[in-house]
């Protein structure tokens, strides 16, 4: 399912692109909004927690639930990955697609002849919570796939 998402969110980005830009390369693209599902999982958020709690103004008794806009950063100097794809919110890495989904996006991008582009789309935030006695929840991260 993440595969398809990631299909379809390359496809709205680029007909977007096509709409908006010129065939000059381009560092970042406005906002592609899809239907509110959120349906693309962000990994390895535990790895940037404070950054999502400043993001989200620190922990609350219930979590939070903010919808931000997130930046997909084709990570080619990755030593991990070459492959990969970083999600940055607000100027900061919040996670990565995960492999299968960053192979799938770059395909896309480049079958849509715009290998090197790096596009926004809308998000969501959830988690976070902290309700006293070590009762705390990490914050997670799911990318809202564009419509066709």
């Amino acid at each position: 399912m993440g595969e398809v998402c990631i299909g379809v969110l390359v496809v709205a980005v680029v007909a977007y692109i096509l709409s908006r830009v010129s065939a000059a390369r381009t560092q970042a693209v406005g906002n592609v909004s899809g239907p509110g599902e959120f349906d693309v999982e962000v990994v390895g958020e535990s790895h940037y927690q404070q950054a999502l709690e400043r993001i989200c103004g620190g922990r609350t008794r219930n979590g939070v639930e903010k919808y931000v806009t997130a930046q997909l950063v084709l990570e080619d100097s990755n030593r991990y990955d070459r492959m990969a794809v970083r999600v940055d919110i607000e100027g900061q890495t919040v996670g990565y697609l995960s492999r299968e989904n960053a192979r799938e996006y770059r395909r896309q991008l480049k079958r849509a002849g715009h290998p090197d582009l790096t596009v926004t789309c809308d998000a969501l935030i959830r988690g976070g919570w902290d309700r006293g006695g070590g009762d705390t929840g990490n914050f997670g991260v799911r990318l809202d796939r564009p419509v066709d």
